[in-house]
This record gives structure tokens, sequence and C-alpha cells, in this order.
């Protein structure tokens, strides 16, 4: 089945008000965690026992995407298990514990799913965004994607070169988060208008 024949979207959050929200990075992470939104490889770069609060400016409820501002997929551990078996991609899964407004554990087997590697596949002449004045050639937000259908991998998920700290999402694993119930994520279409950030 060649690329033509999926469809693709672009995975974000849901906006919740009972959604929790995560904001902040503990210390040691604050140089470091560029590498996880960039698909670059962290391995000893991040360390065992990382702790994350959720924010006063979210909710409680845990889904299985984790809304935050850090520009990074963080998933459940059910989500974890759906990627490992279903994904068929390179994803350095890195593990933090949630704690609650009241400083309580919420949940224990959350990961940071640093998915590996960028694809320059972008058709560029259709896409849409603000250009970063940082990394040239790459966009700061996107409020239309496009793909080139000759340069899009044979993959089910995977980061652009363009614009790394967003994930696509193949059809045939969107299917398979669906039937798994998975919580917290809205697909965007190629070609729809909506601002990502």
């Amino acid at each position: 089945m060649t690329a033509a024949t999926h469809a693709y979207f672009i995975i974000t959050e849901v906006e919740s008000d009972e959604s929790c929200l995560i904001d902040e990075l503990p210390r040691p992470l604050d140089k470091k965690f560029w590498m996880a939104t960039k698909g670059v490889r962290m391995g000893t770069e991040f360390p065992s026992g990382v702790r994350l609060n959720m924010s006063r400016d979210g909710g409680q409820v845990v889904p299985d995407y984790i809304p935050n501002t850090l520009l990074m997929p963080m998933v459940s551990g059910k989500l974890k298990v759906i990627l490992e078996t279903s994904a068929e991609v390179d994803i350095e899964f890195l593990p933090f514990t949630l704690y609650n407004h009241k400083k309580r554990l919420a949940a224990d087997d959350c990961f940071i799913a640093n998915v590996l590697g960028t694809h320059d596949c972008a058709d560029m002449t259709k896409t849409r965004g603000e250009k970063s004045l940082i990394s040239p050639g790459q966009f700061e937000a996107l409020s239309v994607l496009a793909l080139d259908p000759a340069k899009v991998p044979d993959a089910k998920l995977f980061r652009l070169s363009v614009f790394p700290r967003a994930l696509i999402i193949r059809n045939d694993l969107r299917t398979v988060f669906e039937h798994g119930g998975v919580s917290g994520i809205r697909y965007i279409s190629m070609g729809e208008r909506g601002q990502v950030l």
C-alpha cells in the first residue's frame, strides 16, 4: 500500500477543563528537554525518578495523551503499550510519575514518547505557518500542513523535519487508537486549517 492510499493526520491534544496540564519540567531537564521535542535520543541525559506536577491551570483527569505546554508527546502506560505493539517505529519512552495539585501521586506509569528522527516530506508549496527565526527552514507554528506523497515515509507515526514537535499519524494506526479507546487526542487532517503551535 503506497502513501497515496493512506490518510495522515496531525496529533494534537483535546482541550478540556477536566484534563490535567503539565507546564513545567524539573530543573535538571531544563536545558535538555529540547531533545525530546525534536526526535533526538536522550538516553542517559534523561535522569531516573523524574516527577512532574499538574499545573493549577488544568484539571485532574489524566487522559492517555497528556496535555502539556512543553511541546512533547506525553502518554499513559496504556497508550505506551499500544505504541509498542502497533506503531512499528523507533520510540524512546522516558518514564515519569505525575502528581496532582495536592502533591499526591496521580499516575505512576506516564512517559514522554520521543519518536526518533524526522522526515523531509512536507509539501512546502501548500504548507502554511509562521517561519522560525531561530531554526531556518522550520516552522514555529503551522496553520495548514500538506504532505508530498512522493516523499512520505512508509511509517505509521513520524515527525516532520520542518516542524519536528508535531507527530503525524497514519490512518491505520489512528484506527488502532480509536478501537483501543485512547483518550485525549484530536486529529487534524492534511490541508485542514487549525493552528498547531
